[in-house]
């Protein structure tokens, strides 16, 4: 009835699954003998059940190694976020964050530490540094394109099969195997406009033996450092843009907080910018990255060797380094309070707790405050003579797995492998001072001096202070598989997985003392660790009800250590009543098991930027409207923020469904999956601008300057308080035209439509539509049409997203000033242009522009912060063209 070709297969189950998929340049062709000879039983993601046919019950999208090539995608992140129902990633942008030198993905708005990523079935160690100092997540930065045969993507849930996590979906990554040869490919891009150019360099060998295979691919590659400067033609040079009525120069430039500031040409003498409303100001654009620079190098070595007729030994080895280095804008200092009483002057520090320093009134600290009156005053500084913060982060990973599989009576399928994973991260900083190191610098003497007056050099040297922090998380897993046939049904053979499993996981992180005392100035440090294990069951098996009706069962027991155990059953079932048609539907429960850094880590300590709901109204303001006072509540104020773990916290438990048909001929290929996710009991620990904005809901994690009454300090905890529901359509349809001696075309569309997004931040708060509320984008699509003819194929792709409402709608909507349309970030569109030719079988060119019409972020028009748009949807890389060769020996 079916072509059982794993080719053939792998290609309809890409066209069905919405990969957007390509034919390969130089994909061979098969004759219908050919094709029967190649029927062999094969794992696809989302079943451990071996089997001949690759459509099943579970949504899999496919993207191949030729896919990703023609495409003109950089890297493993960039393939991965071309997705549509990748509804978010983290990169490098995000240079603010704890993990400026990682990237992730979300699967259908599940979040990064809700999507599993694996390689060749087999889970990848956590990043050590957690997204957002509190997620853990499967850093994507660092993964070897030239090591890839193709990459599974499971647009479901996989809790029954693969354990925790898997609630998004899985994302696998399969592994060449059997490479044989030396292949070298190079490739080099630059962009239009400067800034963010990249080299990759990769070589392949592998020797094939009469028993087994050995293949290595090393890779190196480097990025060039984008600066915001290099983006003048994007509107990101420069804090005030017209793009944003809400962009404003920083207000920490030189004042004194109640007092006043320099004038205009004090202001421009010491290094800062005079705003128009006659408040001493400073343009951080003008320092910061919007990608840091980077190098990266990886080796993947693969190996297998046939023992006996029966059993095989395979493993491998994997080995990474990179190494990255980012700045941002130099510190913004507010810690130093003035109380004046009388002729007396006494200086205390917000982060130097016991320490004051007396001195008089008229003579004291330069004579800032000799004119003042008795009251409380501060210094605001930014100390721009210490240069930009920055930090070098190395990371180093590595991957070991070594196994067995092979056949038990020419019936049974097994596999026994024992894996082990290390990464360590090592992150140096630079360009800050220690609030006691600056405190003894402005106490000096009998009188102090003033921190208006400019930094000697000498005094940069004496009190800069250099932080770090190093972690580290291991895993280590064994775990046995069995697959064949059970027993026999009148429509045919019930086929079963079953397996075991045992693993731990490990995590330790470390900073020097001055940040784990939260004495760091403009920053914080975390530190903690933990280790958990845990060992799982699970049984899978396919009941034939028909010739055309088969139903999948699953179940799985996962019991941690540190929460207790979890039973996740799936069922699932599949009809095809004619050779084209799928009819498929799953439903299971998934369950995610606590981060580790929210179980284990200690309090943590940094800074943040919100506006003051309460504040401003007490002060007769309107939030998101500046209103030109040295302190803003209003716009912009600079608060302390504290977040902390939680060892009593339980799982995240909820379900996943899909309901969908695929059909197949000789030209069309289409398929529709209506899906949804709920999960409770999600850990949140409510985010510094919810707090500050719902504060009638959450004031008891904040705390008020008692002289202002604005927010001093927001404490964030982890609980289990939240809800998410997730519901949406794919779709995808693609069509070959057979051009006789014109050669071929295959278009592809794929895209994926948000039917409801909505949850709660705690079981009181107001249910949140994120469709209505948020930045949540309804409809994303990509779209290709491949031409091949012959040794040349060209190939257009394009990614839309669709038009979404700003991240502050819910907030500015309340302004009868404004229109929904005003608050809404337009539709964006990128378009990618490339081609291949083959010259010989072993030497190939592929060229290409990737953004063609060198596109810009669309900002949006209530983002209050810079850059203005939001950086998990949108790059600032613009117009990049590349050249890449391929050459086998």
């Amino acid at each position: 009835m079916y072509s059982n070709s794993k080719i053939a297969k792998a290609v309809r189950l890409a066209m069905f699954a919405g990969a957007a998929s390509t034919l390969a340049i130089s994909a061979p062709a098969f004759s219908a003998e050919e094709n029967a000879e190649e029927v062999e039983r094969i794992e696809v993601t989302g079943s451990r059940i071996k089997r001949t046919d690759l459509e099943s019950a579970v949504p899999v999208t496919v993207l191949t190694a030729d896919d990703m090539l023609v495409k003109g995608f950089n890297n493993v992140q960039d393939a991965l976020a071309s997705l549509s129902s990748v509804t978010g990633t983290n990169t490098t942008q995000s240079v603010h964050g704890f993990t400026p030198a990682a990237s992730s993905i979300s699967l259908r708005n599940a979040g990064a530490n809700r999507t599993l990523t694996l390689i060749n079935g087999k889970r990848l160690n956590q990043y050590p540094k957690p997204l957002g100092g509190t997620d853990n997540f499967v850093d994507t930065a660092n993964l070897p394109m030239e090591a890839i045969d193709r990459i599974e993507v499971l647009n479901s849930g996989g809790g029954a099969i693969y354990g925790a996590d898997a609630v998004g979906g899985v994302v696998n990554i399969i592994l060449k195997r059997d490479y044989e040869g030396l292949g070298f490919k190079a490739r080099m891009s630059d962009t239009s406009e400067g800034g963010g150019a990249r080299n990759k360099f990769a070589l392949s060998f592998g020797v094939t033996g009469e028993k087994g295979n050995i293949s290595t691919f090393i890779e190196y590659e480097d990025s060039e450092r984008l600066e915001a400067t290099d983006r003048e033609n994007f509107g990101l040079h420069t804090d005030k843009v017209e793009h944003s009525k809400f962009s404003s120069y920083s207000s920490y430039g030189g004042r004194i907080g109640n007092l006043g500031g320099l004038d205009e040409a004090e202001c421009t003498a010491g290094g800062f910018f005079y705003r128009p409303n006659g408040v001493c100001g400073f343009d951080r654009s003008k320092w910061r990255d919007l990608a840091p620079e980077t190098k990266r190098v990886s080796v993947i070595t693969t190996y297998n060797y046939e023992l006996t007729d029966d059993i095989r030994m395979v493993g491998r080895v994997d080995a990474s380094e990179a190494s990255s280095n980012r700045n941002i804008e130099p510190m913004g200092i507010d810690a130093f309070n003035v109380n004046v009483t009388g002729d007396t002057l006494t200086m205390t520090s917000d982060q130097s707790p016991g320490r004051a320093e007396m001195v008089d009134k008229t003579l004291g600290f330069g004579g800032d405050f000799a004119e003042a009156d008795d009251g409380d005053y501060w210094y605001v500084r930014r100390a721009w003579e210490f240069g930009p913060r920055g930090s070098d982060t190395e990371n180093r990973s590595f991957f070991a797995s070594a196994g067995l599989e092979g056949t038990f009576n020419d019936q049974l399928d097994w596999d026994a492998s024992m894996n082990f994973a290390r990464t360590r991260v090592e992150v140096f900083d630079y360009g800050y001072a220690t609030s006691n190191g600056m405190f003894d610098y402005l106490t000096q003497g009998e009188h102090g001096v003033s921190m208006l007056d400019p930094f000697t050099p000498e005094t940069v040297e004496a009190i800069a202070y250099e932080p770090f922090e190093i972690a580290e998380s291991s895993r280590i897993n064994y775990q046995f598989n069995v697959t064949g046939e059970a027993f026999e049904m009148p429509a045919g053979m019930v086929s079963f997985a079953s397996g075991v499993e045992w693993s731990k996981q490990t995590f330790a992180s470390d900073s020097d003392a001055e940040s784990k005392k939260g004495a760091i100035l403009t920053t914080g440090g975390s530190s903690g660790k933990g280790a958990r294990d845990m060992w799982a069951a699970y049984l899978e098996m396919i009941f034939p009800v028909t010739d055309q009706f088969n139903v999948n069962a699953a179940v799985r027991y996962d019991d941690y250590s540190d929460f207790g155990g979890n039973v996740t059953p799936q069922i699932s079932a599949e009809y095809r009543p004619t050779d084209e048609l799928l009819i498929r539907a799953v439903v299971g429960s998934v369950f995610r098991a606590p981060d580790m850094h929210r179980v284990y880590g200690d309090p943590t300590a940094g800074s943040n930027t919100v506006i003051d709901f309460k504040g401003c109204e007490s002060i007769g303001g309107t939030p998101g409207d500046g209103i030109d006072r040295v302190v803003d509540p209003c716009n912009e104020l600079h608060i302390s923020q504290n977040t902390g773990a939680n060892s009593e916290l339980k799982a995240e438990e909820g379900y996943t469904a899909n309901l969908g048909f695929v059909y197949s001929d000789d030209a069309l290929d289409a398929s529709v999956d209506v899906w949804k996710w709920k999960l409770d009991d999600m850990v949140n620990d409510i985010d510094a601008d919810t707090v500050a904005e719902r504060y009638d809901l959450y004031e008891h994690l904040i705390t008020r300057d008692p002289a202002t009454g604005f927010i001093d300090t927001i404490d964030t905890v982890a609980q289990n308080l939240s809800y998410q529901e997730v519901s949406g359509i794919d779709f995808s349809t693609g069509y070959k035209i057979e051009m006789g001696e014109y050669g071929l075309i295959y278009a592809n569309i794929q895209g994926t439509y948000l039917l409801d997004s909505e949850g709660q931040a705690n079981p009181t708060a107001v249910i949140d539509d994120d469709l209505e509320d948020t930045n949540v984008v309804q409809l994303r699509m990509t779209g290709s049409v491949n031409w091949q003819y012959e040794d040349l194929s060209l190939n257009l792709f394009s990614r839309y997203i669709g038009r979404h409402h700003g991240t502050s709608f819910r907030a500015d909507i309340q302004n009868p000033e404004n229109t929904e349309s005003d608050l809404e970030v337009a539709s964006h569109i990128t378009w990618n242009l490339t081609g291949g030719y083959a010259f010989t079988d072993d030497i190939k060119v592929q060229v290409g522009v990737v953004n063609m019409f060198d596109r810009g972020p669309n900002f949006d028009p209530t983002n209050k912060s810079w850059p203005h748009y939001s950086r998990s949807l949108y790059n600032a890389v613009g117009r990049e063209m590349f050249i890449e060769g391929e050459f086998r020996f």
